[in-house]
């Protein structure tokens, strides 16, 4: 042994990535659209090409703790949100005043918010973050106006309309929608490509 003492160095991407968030979690002034998504694509990078990868995070439903990593990683500059952040004060049905506020929040197509309330949807597990209008999640890095457009979330759709509704999935399925959303379901989970990544 030659005694030589070797030390590990941070990738590049983890470089950029920390630089990234030294910058947004010191900052004061409001976070915007664009930084948000600067930082949702390097988190993405990070998740990819350093902690295992994008299926293996969905899989482990870790949108919690990236949810919560990029509230903190951007100064508590989002809001961390889930469909029970629509929901009344005994999560019984939805706040149709808070909705108001949201007005591209709508249900699937064919569906109602009474039929996604009893369907016990107020509760869905997936956790997301929002900045003004939009919705973001690891799959979502340019954000979405509806989270019904979150992959996770017409996932678990389709899975449980299989299970509970398979007459409702069969009307709807030659909606765009939710051919997409099938699509979605049926697809190994892979990393966003291109320009809008998600």
């Amino acid at each position: 042994m030659s005694g030589a003492v070797t030390t590990r160095t941070q990738s590049e991407t983890a470089r950029r990535h920390d630089e990234i968030v030294a910058s947004l979690s010191t900052a004061e002034t409001p976070l915007t659209h664009e930084e948000l998504v600067t930082f949702m694509r390097s988190y993405l990078e990070m998740i990819d090409n350093e902690w295992g990868g994008l299926a293996e995070n969905i899989e482990e439903g870790s949108c919690g703790d990236n949810a919560d990593y990029t509230w903190n990683s951007t100064g508590r500059r989002v809001e961390v949100m889930d469909l029970a952040g629509f929901a009344n004060q005994d999560y019984s049905d939805w706040d149709h005043d808070l909705l108001a506020r949201w007005p591209a929040v709508q249900p699937p197509p064919g569906l109602s918010w009474d039929y996604l309330r009893d369907g016990g949807w107020i509760d869905q597990a997936h956790v997301w973050v929002t900045l003004g209008q939009r919705h973001y999640d690891i799959e979502a890095v340019e954000g979405v106006d509806n989270p019904f457009d979150l992959h996770d979330i017409r996932r678990g759709l389709v899975r449980t309309l299989r299970m509970s509704d398979p007459e409702l999935l069969e009307r709807v399925s030659n909606d765009p929608w939710w051919q997409g959303s099938i699509h979605l379901a049926d697809t190994p989970i892979e990393a966003p490509a291109g320009p809008g990544m998600g």
